[in-house]
């Protein structure tokens, strides 16, 4: 015969407070990492508000450099650019012209003008290449003195191809003129 267990509760026994336990220390951590959620998310919005700050300005900064940069590429646009380049280049030329050392080659050509010649005309014209080309007029005694005056011009490392341009016997004298490329100490090359 089988035993007989007897119970006379109205429902079984069951021991809940393990249950319990979990559910309130669940709930608590739950409660817990939400209002930590809540925290970080309103010191991710109050951080980042100087960011995005930053980040408009910058932006609005970005676009007022390019207003500008568009507006002067505009302006670059309406300049006539070989205009302003011949401008300067008129305005270099007369500048090394000023520059040019007078009394320097007053100087060397005393230094090779025969004592039968005597000079009425010196005309420059400054070239680019830093040289200038001078014409000059000249009275002699006879055409010696011409040919003396080119010999002495040519052994001079100042002066490089003289050559005769005109010549004419006159009762004041033999005229002639010469051609050639002086090149100063202080070269004034022009762009």
């Amino acid at each position: 015969m089988k035993p007989l267990h007897l119970n006379l509760a109205s429902r079984p026994y069951r021991d809940y407070r393990p249950v319990y336990a979990v559910v309130v220390v669940s709930s608590l951590l739950v409660a817990f990492m939400m209002l930590n959620n809540i925290d970080t998310y309103y010191r991710y919005i109050r951080d980042t508000k100087s960011t995005r700050n930053k980040i408009t300005d910058l932006e609005s900064q970005t676009q007022q450099e390019q207003r500008q940069t568009a507006e002067l590429t505009q302006r670059l646009r309406g300049f006539n650019v070989r205009l302003l380049s011949e401008q300067t280049q008129f305005a270099n030329a007369r500048l090394a012209e000023r520059a040019f050392s007078w009394s320097e080659l007053l100087d060397r050509l005393e230094r090779v003008l025969p004592d039968d010649v005597r000079l009425e005309s010196i005309a420059p014209n400054f070239s680019k290449d830093g040289y200038v080309h001078l014409v000059l007029a000249a009275v002699g005694k006879n055409s010696e003195s011409m040919v003396h005056m080119l010999d002495r011009l040519n052994h001079d490392l100042r002066f490089n191809k003289a050559f005769p341009t005109s010549e004419d016997r006159g009762d004041s004298g033999y005229r002639f003129g010469i051609g050639v490329d002086y090149r100063p100490s202080v070269t004034r090359i022009l762009q």
